[in-house]
């Protein structure tokens, strides 16, 4: 391009040199001062359409990353339902070869489950097998943890969601630390650690809760619960009197993860908070 203008602009010098034209000299100079606005709108605009490629590519990561968080939740209750099942088909005395295969198409065991046999299932754990009067009146579903299958751990990671549900805030806790524990590379520890923190804010512990959560930014950062995290980081920021990092945590959380639900919580609690 440039070599075509700079021919043009030779061309347009020799043809008025040899007229002698001062005014052709002129056109020829405005002429290639517009061509040459032309090109830079016609860069700066390529440059915005490069700009908006990268950004709609970075929604779609953050997408699908939402996304693979939400299947894995998905799993988690349908392993919590199975065992249900596995329960409820027990109580009513029938075999464990009804229910002898899980949601996910592995076996557990043979054995029968019905209350006063001498052999229960292998490696099943009933929990809370006789509930106190108080717990009957709850009508608190019981939960098994299988351990020799495929299933065990995400259900472990929905036992500890249940405990959470039911506000069983530090037999939660123990279970989502026992999640990290035994699998500390799975995609969901990073949600087990923000739960740990969300257990800490349930009963007030603030300090606990900041250190969970901020737990959750150098030990998982590539959790899709990290703006998840900062949000609650800002909540505790509030909730310290500490308004000026509370805002700086908001703002921080809009610049990076504009798109994701928890900005939209941050921009609202920006505008309570007046900034």
């Amino acid at each position: 391009m440039k070599k075509i203008l700079l021919s043009i602009f030779v061309g347009l010098f020799a043809i008025s040199c040899a007229t002698g034209g001062n005014d052709a000299v002129k056109k020829s100079l405005t002429n290639i001062n517009e061509e040459l606005v032309v090109i830079q709108k016609s860069l700066t605009d390529t440059q915005m359409n490069m700009e908006d490629v990268q950004s709609a590519s970075g929604n779609i990561q953050n997408d699908v990353s939402t996304n693979a968080d939400a299947i894995a939740e998905l799993r988690s209750e349908i392993a919590y339902l199975n065992n249900e099942i596995l329960v409820l088909k027990g109580n009513k005395g029938v075999t464990a070869s009804a229910a002898t295969q899980d949601l996910s198409g592995k076996n557990v065991s043979s054995t029968t489950t019905s209350k006063g046999n001498s052999a229960p299932l292998n490696n099943i754990i009933v929990l809370d097998e006789t509930p106190s009067k108080q717990e009957k009146a709850q009508a608190s579903p019981q939960i098994v943890v299988i351990e020799d299958s495929g299933a065990a751990k995400n259900s472990l990671y929905s036992y500890a969601i249940e405990l959470n549900r039911q506000r069983k805030y530090t037999e939660a806790r123990g279970k989502f630390q026992e999640f990290i524990k035994k699998y500390p590379n799975d995609q969901l520890a990073g949600n087990a650690q923000y739960w740990i923190g969300e257990t800490y804010y349930s009963v007030n512990d603030m300090k606990n809760a900041m250190k969970s959560f901020q737990d959750v930014l150098s030990k998982f950062p590539k959790s899709n619960k990290i703006p998840d995290a900062m949000l609650k980081i800002g909540y505790v920021q509030e909730k310290q009197g500490k308004k000026q990092d509370a805002v700086a945590t908001f703002q921080d959380l809009l610049k990076k993860y504009p798109k994701s639900k928890p900005a939209t919580l941050a921009r609202q609690k920006l505008q309570t908070l007046g900034a």
